[in-house]
């Protein structure tokens, strides 16, 4: 690679030299940094340096091949975009192949934090990216945000405060994120409409949901293949403060682990504890739907269904003990089967909770819990509940804990291997 801080200083006048490596802070970060990014060519490493870069506008980069993006730490260099002017996104990467952003922070960006979008070979290392503002509304949906690219690895990062998801993995092929912390988000972690994703080895803490793997209709791609395993996701008690309507509002307050309308994913060795609504949900788009009083996805070729889920020899502790909150999906469907039903009151939730719906013949793999060292289990029976109280009901509602059409080996999920690991 040719580093640009090998060069003599003197060729860098205009990017600011100072006395350590790289770029330094100046009068006008703007324009220095987006003519680095300019004209780097591919192979270099633009490297900034110590200090705080106070920007305007969002930082573009698009079709360039092996170039690094590096500062000095995400405690030591940061992209402080509080003064933004425009701009939709951070820090915004396109069409690029084999590229690396590593040891720097990304703060307060309007729209997202770093985007890296139609890429192949990602590498997002050591980077914190979020909002100083906690629970607010305003704040950009993503802090790392790859999207319809392939072979994405995004490892010891940090997540903080973002409206939307801290992590959020989109319409990706090959991705892996590990070794990584989000707080303070609505989703810490999402794995959205991809294809063999391995999330491992994170802490999910403090936010609405911790880890959460959806397949929603009207995308141009459609996923399968996650597996979760060996994280963390704890305490994710934080009220839901992402944009009111939109697929992640929906998620309750207090949620561990949530699978919604994916396939082939397998949940596994993970400690789920603490959080007050939701250990593990497994949710079909179908329960949307009745929420909404529709029926239609708009989407002919979506699979509403969550099939091919695995959960199993994962620690799930204290979780359920409080579930919902006033207005949100999870008490208005216990309140409905407390009204329909002769259950009582729930007061706790079980530690897999289920929707009911599964395909019209399930096989026995659709959901399996495992054989010995079961989770408790739930299944809510949702399509029955909406039935009675769209005054529609052809049959009673049936709720039902029994795991023994659950008690199942599935097939394990390889890890991924990936092209590019920077």
């Amino acid at each position: 690679m040719n580093a640009l801080r090998l060069l003599p200083c003197v060729a860098l006048v205009a990017l600011s030299c100072g006395d350590g490596p790289g770029i330094s802070p100046s009068g006008d970060d703007q324009t220095t940094l987006q003519t680095a990014l300019i004209e780097a060519i591919d192979g270099d490493v633009v490297e900034l340096g110590s200090g705080t870069f106070r920007l305007t506008d969002v930082l573009e980069v698009s079709g360039k091949t092996d170039v690094t993006i590096r500062g000095q730490g995400m405690d030591a260099t940061t992209l402080d975009f509080s003064g933004q002017e425009v701009g939709g996104a951070g820090l915004d990467l396109t069409n690029m192949t084999r590229v690396v952003v590593e040891d720097l922070a990304i703060m307060d960006a309007q729209g997202n934090g770093l985007r890296v979008n139609g890429s192949d070979g990602v590498v997002i290392r050591n980077v914190r990216a979020g909002w100083t503002n906690e629970s607010d509304t305003e704040n950009g949906k993503y802090a790392i945000y790859p999207v319809q690219s392939a072979n994405v690895l995004v490892e010891g990062s940090e997540a903080l405060n973002s409206s939307d998801a801290g992590f959020y993995m989109g319409q990706v092929t090959n991705g892996i994120m590990r070794n990584n912390v989000a707080r303070g988000n609505v989703a810490g972690f999402e794995v959205e409409n991809s294809i063999n994703c391995e999330v491992y080895e994170n802490l999910a803490e403090d936010n609405t949901g911790g880890i959460l793997v959806f397949e929603l209709p009207g995308l141009p791609m459609q996923g399968a293949g996650t597996l979760v395993r060996d994280n963390e996701s704890r305490a994710n008690n934080r009220a839901n403060f992402g944009e009111p309507g939109s697929t992640v509002g929906l998620v309750p307050a207090g949620t561990g682990v949530f699978i919604l309308a994916a396939n082939d994913v397998e949940v596994r060795d993970n400690v789920i504890a603490d959080n007050r609504s939701l250990g593990v949900a497994v949710i079909s788009y179908d329960t949307l739907l009745a929420l909404e009083g529709s029926t239609d996805t708009g989407d002919p070729d979506y699979d509403t269904l969550s099939e091919d889920i695995w959960i199993h020899g994962n620690e799930l502790t204290n979780n359920g003990t409080d579930p919902g909150t006033p207005g949100d999906p999870i008490q208005m469907l216990l309140g409905f089967i407390t009204a329909f039903t002769d259950e009582p009151p729930v007061e706790d939730l079980e530690d897999v909770v289920s929707d009911g719906f599964f395909p019209a013949d399930p096989g026995p793999g659709t959901l399996c819990l495992g054989t010995t060292d079961l989770p408790t289990f739930i299944d809510l029976d949702v399509e029955g509940v909406a039935a009675e109280a769209n005054g529609e009901a052809t049959r009673p509602i049936e709720i039902s804990r029994d795991t023994t059409p659950h008690e199942c080996e599935g097939t394990p999920r390889p890890s991924v291997t990936l092209d590019f690991e920077g």
